[in-house]
């Protein structure tokens, strides 16, 4: 072997070394996108819940409360006259096993307001130590934002009278894009936003006390996809809203 083809060889083992040098360190340098347990965006601790309906079917709730959920919201009906099928056995499962609950109810506009706000109060007339009722504010009825709000507010306050406890508004953000929510922001929000960023909230609403962040998570006890919520706070304050 002349000199000549043995320095190109060398020169061509060289160039690889370094290629393959770099090639690591450009691996280890590279981010590790991993999705966190939960997001991570309110300013101090939360706590994790999550909202069923009878889509999730039957719920082996001692399962789910071993597995770190402290709180569900079940929903109770939709509009005046859909009432929820497993409303009455995830109500009282949910308790049995340990967990703070709250009812929800989705909302029609264009249905009767009184109506459904009635369920409501009829629902959780002498109900002790549960959490705050809840508005879910998802479909306009063909109605404009403000219509929406002004019979949102008109359910909100005939719910508070009878029950006695300040409601709680579920809704996105993708209603009030162009406003109409002013009637309500005085409420607590429950926001609806699938993201492990920090939630967009509508305007004219600043914090938010729940969040409901996706629609796909999983949850031993529960059979396929579940909504998972997070509360603004710890355990025990949660507990205080009720």
């Amino acid at each position: 072997m002349n000199h000549l083809v043995r320095n190109a060889i060398l020169v061509v083992a060289g160039v690889g070394v370094g290629v393959a040098a770099m090639l690591e360190m450009i691996q280890h340098a590279r981010p590790r996108h991993a999705a966190p347990p939960h997001p991570e965006c309110q300013i101090g601790p939360t706590t994790p819940g999550i909202d069923v309906s009878y889509y999730q079917q039957t719920i082996d709730w001692p399962r789910v409360q071993r597995a770190g959920i402290r709180f569900a919201f079940i929903r109770l009906a939709d509009g005046a006259s859909q009432r929820d099928p497993m409303f009455a056995s995830n109500w009282a499962e949910s308790r049995h096993a340990g967990l703070a609950r709250g009812a929800y109810l989705f909302f029609r506009p264009d249905q009767d307001v009184a109506a459904q706000a009635d369920l409501m109060i009829a629902a959780l007339r002498g109900s002790r130590d549960d959490l705050p009722p809840v508005i879910d504010i998802e479909a306009d009825g063909g109605l404009p934002p403000a219509v929406v709000a002004e019979r949102a507010r008109d359910w909100i306050d005939r719910v508070r009278g009878g029950l006695g406890v300040e409601p709680i508004v579920y809704t996105g953000g993708d209603l009030w894009r162009n406003g109409g929510a002013e009637l309500l922001a005085s409420q607590p929000l429950w926001v609806a936003h699938y993201t492990q960023n920090c939630p967009t909230l509508p305007s004219p609403w600043t914090r938010w006390t729940f969040w409901q962040h996706t629609d796909r998570g999983a949850v031993p006890g529960i059979d396929g996809a579940v909504d998972l919520d997070q509360f603004a706070g710890t355990l025990g304050e949660l507990h205080a809203e009720r």
